[in-house]
């Protein structure tokens, strides 16, 4: 399946002002998706109304940020007839276009239609990484814009500015009037995202792609058609952009070099430094980030121990294994980042000691578990499974378990309604020197509006702990359940 199929011809480019245009906004976010986008087309003059499918209550936190603006709300549902009229259609990433009628409407209608993410990449006049992956992007561009500010602080750098946005959460539509043509853009760039870039028929100058291993099963027919919309990040290069590469499945390596041919771009692999970097983040998993960041800077020409001060001094991103506190020679880490099993696959292996997990969400039982369940056989104390998928998240972990020797059978399992008590039950399992991990492994859309709130929820609870844990009841086993550790 090619998404990009879908798309007009790459003549039919966005314009370069939408003052006094009729311009539609699919798709507002519970994350923000749409907010920058539709700042920026008011503040251009543009007539703008929102669809969205979420209720206003879902999209609180996004329409706060509206507020101010005199723009056209359509929300619950998205209605065919604001379709009437409309110049433009700017479509949210989020959107899945291949299943979702009201974008086939916008096509059937011949409706002019873009992305926030080629509107900001044709009117970027900076210099743009773009940079992608399966796992660790975000990590990977806050390492980068850090490690880049530093170089421009101990000057001898070729560049004037570092702005860091796109898919990390920052719109930086609104940006464009100050980055200049000598500054650099770090620019995370989604699957979702990339999609659509073919349809202005450009790359970034410097293409990054962490690493490519199955992910997003249920957005996409299969991982080859998942390979395709990220290697968009290379498709129409301009002569003398620079590709470097981390970790890919065999089958990501070969399609990207098939992307490549024969054409005059530089292929960079990601190479694992002489000696390890020294980070405040755990986790391999961050050792290859750090290994990515560095041969980004080797080719930007940095200093090398520079950059490696810069990795050394990061202190992580929000809900991606962040550290919370320490209680009675416990560690807390919040990693509600984690949607997938295969992300908490890498955040359990980032501990090398007892680790009593809070899994579950919305269920999803058509992802594989079973390499996570391995995993946990081998990193936890406890497991607690909370969310919609708290019951049969335990039920097809005692199932693999079964009457095995297997180490999973020291593993103790719990299952819960609330975080809150999943909280008071991971205390209650933990000993000195443990972690308390939450990570997921599933989405958020069960009981919270988006990961973040998640984590913060998260947090607020292990904040709110007090006293000793022998305040705390231990949790009654389930019957039948198998002995902690």
């Amino acid at each position: 399946m090619r998404i990009e199929s879908h798309n007009p011809p790459l003549h039919m480019e966005a314009p370069t002002s939408f003052d006094g245009l009729r311009v539609l906004v699919m798709g507002l976010g519970r994350f923000g998706g749409g907010v920058g986008v539709t700042q920026w087309l008011a503040a251009q003059g543009a007539f703008v109304t929102v669809s969205d499918q979420a209720d206003p209550e879902s999209l609180s936190k996004s329409l706060d940020a509206l507020a101010d603006l005199d723009v056209t709300l359509h929300l619950g549902g998205h209605d065919f007839d604001d379709l009437n009229g409309v110049d433009w259609v700017v479509v949210n990433p989020a959107v899945h276009k291949t299943r979702s009628t009201f974008f086939q409407e916008v096509v059937r209608r011949k409706v002019p239609w873009t992305t926030e993410t080629n509107l900001f990449c044709r009117n970027c006049r900076g210099r743009i990484i773009g940079v992608t992956g399966s796992y660790g992007k975000s990590t990977t561009c806050a390492m980068l814009a850090d490690a880049l500010r530093a170089g421009l602080r101990a000057g001898d750098v070729h560049y004037t500015g570092v702005h860091l946005g796109g898919n990390i959460g920052r719109s930086l539509l609104n940006d464009l009037p100050g980055i200049r043509s000598e500054d650099l853009v770090v620019l995370e760039l989604s699957n979702a995202q990339l999609e659509d870039l073919p349809r202005i028929g450009w790359a970034p100058p410097i293409a990054v792609i962490t690493n490519l291993w199955p992910h997003h099963r249920n957005r996409y027919d299969g991982f080859a058609a998942y390979v395709d919309a990220k290697l968009n990040i290379v498709r129409h290069p301009s002569g003398d952009n620079i590709v470097i590469a981390g970790d890919l499945d065999p089958e990501a390596d070969g399609m990207l070099r098939v992307v490549l041919g024969d054409r005059f771009v530089e292929l960079l692999r990601v190479e694992a430094p002489s000696r390890p970097v020294q980070l405040k983040v755990p986790g391999a998993h961050n050792q290859a980030n750090a290994a990515c960041v560095l041969t980004i800077c080797r080719h930007l020409g940095l200093d090398r121990e520079v950059v490696r001060e810069a990795l050394r001094s990061f202190g992580g991103l929000p809900h991606r294994l962040e550290y919370v506190r320490t209680i009675e020679e416990v560690d807390y880490y919040n990693d509600s980042k984690s949607t997938s099993p295969d992300a908490t696959i890498a955040a359990l292996k980032s501990f090398d000691r007892p680790v009593v997990a809070i899994l579950g969400g919305k269920q999803q039982s058509e992802v594989p578990w079973t390499a996570l369940t391995e995993v946990l056989a081998d990193s936890c104390r406890a497991v607690i499974c909370t969310g919609q998928s708290s019951d049969w998240l335990a039920k097809m972990i005692r199932k693999q378990v079964g009457d095995s020797d297997e180490p999973l059978h020291r593993v103790s399992i719990h299952e819960t309604g609330t975080p809150a008590d999943a909280v008071l039950i991971a205390r209650s399992c933990s000993r000195p020197g443990d972690v308390v991990l939450f990570s997921p492994g599933a989405p958020s859309f069960d009981a919270f509006a988006n990961y973040a709130d998640r984590g913060d929820h998260f947090v607020k609870l292990i904040h709110a702990l007090t006293g000793s844990s022998a305040a705390v009841a231990p949790s009654e086993p389930t019957p039948g359940q198998p002995t902690r550790r």
